[in-house]
């Protein structure tokens, strides 16, 4: 599904509702010769109902997001960090 479109290229809501993961990516030119594809946001919901943060290449902090709508830290993955640091961030491992 095309969210909006623009010069820059165009925003795309990938949702996968049967292995749950949910992506929001970028694609199009940036010039003449150089084609993109850029994940912004990809989020996995494991089986055990934690939402793992695999990537935001956004200014929004997608964890406080979740939290300030009800979800709870400890339901919360940033697997986008080091695995050995996951556990400093405040969040779920």
């Amino acid at each position: 599904m095309v969210y909006s479109e623009n010069k820059d290229g165009e925003t795309y809501v990938l949702t996968d509702t049967i292995h749950h993961h949910y992506r929001i990516m970028r694609a199009g030119w940036d010039n003449l010769n150089h084609y993109f594809l850029r994940v912004r946001i990809h989020l996995h919901i494991k089986p055990d109902g934690k939402i793992w943060i695999m990537e935001n290449r956004t200014e929004d902090e997608i964890a406080e997001i979740l939290v300030d709508l009800g979800v709870d830290k400890k339901d919360i993955v940033l697997a986008l960090l080091p695995e050995h640091v996951r556990g400093l961030s405040g969040y779920g491992v």
